[in-house]
């Protein structure tokens, strides 16, 4: 109220007497302390300085707690040893620093980590620099734990998975090796013998595919990323389901934007997660129906979009479709599927989500990052 007032007074040369005058400077040196104190006692630390001069007009008590530095100097930073923390802060006054955000680790044996942040503005023609300092260390040590708790519950979850899926095709395999040596028992080998075998062998197809799967979602992922035509991919994959396509008497229809820059890809993952989403909307069309395959650009991405209108998700199923595992193809599948697609995409640095609707239908978009050198120009599609 006081820093107000003397501006009033200041701005509309009020005459006042030199003791009501004293009497304003004290209160406004006062609300001054007051809000110095009040950031004092934040967490958080704050270096105001001006841009043009390098001037620092404000510092924060609790910046020494932070940062190995003396808030006693005229200049703070300038009384930094850490070669890191000083090329950062002589690029952001220069106005070269690109990142708005770094973390800085400091200490030996038990390491603390603090986040630094910066935010120019103008103030009376003025350009100003709010450099802020934030202790991150307990935060990460949470992070690091919420992870793996994470990283344990998915693992205890695909292990739950891996035994339900192994548990079937290992008890129909002992039931017929079973039968089998009560067939060799009785004289009867020849005749039953080659049934029993081929039923085995499927179930030890089935127990490949279920291992197969499992490796696929957990081992780190080897990506070949290529400058590719996401239209060409599409082609391609259109011309190999065509046929099952006909044989469910399901229409596929495709809208490619020929204008469409091309991507960093690696064809056969990418090959692999549509044909998984294609092969879910044939599911979900069992009396037939159509598949409409789009893309189109989209600002600095590629939009990529498979609608199918057959039975849909309810709220469940879409809240629960990428877990581990989670299926609702009772008599096949996985689980691992979508999964699989989900890790295909992020590898490609790019974005998935899913609107469906009972009774329906499905719509996955896709979208992919377009590579600078791609980038649209102004006149590229005149």
């Amino acid at each position: 109220m006081s820093i107000r007032l003397l501006k009033k007074v200041v701005s509309s040369n009020l005459k006042v007497s030199e003791e009501h005058f004293k009497e304003i400077i004290n209160g406004a040196i006062d609300d001054y302390d007051l809000l110095k104190e009040v950031l004092d006692r934040e967490d958080e630390a704050h270096v105001l300085i001006e841009r043009e001069s390098h001037a620092v007009v404000l510092v924060t008590r609790s910046l020494a707690k932070l940062i190995p530095v003396s808030i006693n100097s005229k200049n703070p930073l300038d009384s930094v040893k850490d070669q890191d923390l000083r090329k950062y802060f002589k690029a952001v006054l220069d106005g070269t620093e690109s990142m708005d955000v770094r973390d800085f680790s400091f200490g030996e044996g038990e390491i603390k980590t603090v986040r630094i942040s910066y935010m120019p503005f103008m103030l009376k023609d003025r350009e100003y620099i709010d450099i802020r300092f934030n202790d991150i260390t307990e935060t990460l040590k949470k992070e690091v734990k919420l992870r793996n708790s994470e990283a344990l519950a998915s693992m205890t979850t695909m292990a739950a998975g891996v035994a339900h899926e192994i548990k079937n095709p290992l008890a129909a395999m002992q039931i017929y090796t079973s039968l089998l040596r009560k067939a060799i028992a009785s004289g009867k080998a020849e005749e039953k013998a080659n049934g029993y075998i081929d039923i085995i062998e499927q179930e030890t197809e089935r127990l490949n595919e279920i291992a197969v799967d499992f490796l696929f979602a957990v081992k780190p992922m080897q990506v070949d990323l290529k400058m590719d035509s996401l239209n060409d991919i599409i082609m391609e994959l259109s011309d190999f389901i065509a046929v099952e396509a006909a044989t469910k008497n399901i229409r596929i229809t495709l809208h490619l934007d020929k204008f469409l820059p091309t991507l960093m890809l690696d064809r056969k993952l990418l090959r692999r997660a549509l044909l998984n989403i294609i092969n879910n909307s044939f599911y979900a069309m069992k009396n037939g129906g159509e598949l409409i395959i789009e893309d189109k650009e989209d600002g600095n991405y590629v939009k990529l979009l498979v609608i199918d209108n057959g039975c849909g998700m309810s709220e469940e199923t879409k809240k629960r479709i990428f877990e581990p595992y989670y299926t609702t193809k009772a008599e096949s599948g996985t689980g691992l599927g979508l999964t699989t697609v989900l890790k295909i995409i992020n590898a490609h640095q790019g974005e998935i989500s899913l609107d469906s609707q009972l009774g329906v239908g499905t719509c996955f978009t896709f979208k992919f990052p377009i590579p600078k050198s791609q980038r649209k120009s102004l006149d590229r599609k005149e």
